[in-house]
């Protein structure tokens, strides 16, 4: 086992150890990192292809995927924080834990934009590695939104409510487009 498949196997062992974090959303958005790592994969070896270079698209995914890379340890700070409220978070701490998987949906949704090119311009060999990675975002994408509308349920502000369910269905109609492009592509 290399020092990186010990790294990895560390984080699965934290994620599934009795803490409370990492949960969920730190999956979630570590998995929409490696999608967005496949695809930048993808974008490295079409560069000098006559397909195109894509060298703007990849270095776009490599800021996506330190995005998502924050976005999993502030997720598992949301959860030590919860967790260390006795049961009883305050109303920011609940915005919080709406807020950081909206921004992992939101993160994952601009990967998935992102990939519509790469699938586009990918060379052959290599767009079957770009919809695995649509596919992981895409699942990333998803269970974000699920976990930010669970926990909107826990928020007393109408008009956080209200303004949350408006951009988490703009970001899911828009994943829905923008996979289905991609992955359009990637069959050809």
């Amino acid at each position: 086992m290399t020092d990186d498949t010990r790294a990895l196997g560390r984080l699965l062992d934290d994620v599934a150890s009795a803490s409370a974090a990492p949960a969920g959303g730190t999956a979630a958005a570590v998995t929409g990192a490696l999608g967005t790592a496949l695809c930048e994969m993808v974008c490295l070896h079409t560069d000098g292809n006559e397909a195109g270079t894509l060298a703007d698209v990849r270095a776009d995914l490599r800021i996506t995927r330190d995005h998502l890379t924050d976005l999993a340890a502030a997720d598992a700070s949301v959860v030590d924080d919860l967790f260390a409220s006795d049961g009883n978070p305050s109303e920011a701490g609940r915005k919080r834990a709406v807020g950081v998987p909206l921004t992992t949906a939101a993160a994952c949704l601009t990967a998935l934009e992102l990939v519509v090119e790469a699938t586009e311009r990918g060379t052959p060999p290599t767009v079957a590695d770009a919809a695995t990675g649509v596919l992981l975002i895409d699942a990333a994408l998803r269970a974000s939104l699920r976990t930010a509308r669970h926990n909107l349920s826990w928020v007393a502000d109408p008009v956080f409510v209200a303004g949350i369910e408006e951009r988490a269905a703009r970001i899911d109609a828009q994943a829905d487009d923008a996979r289905h492009r991609a992955l359009e592509h990637a069959d050809r």
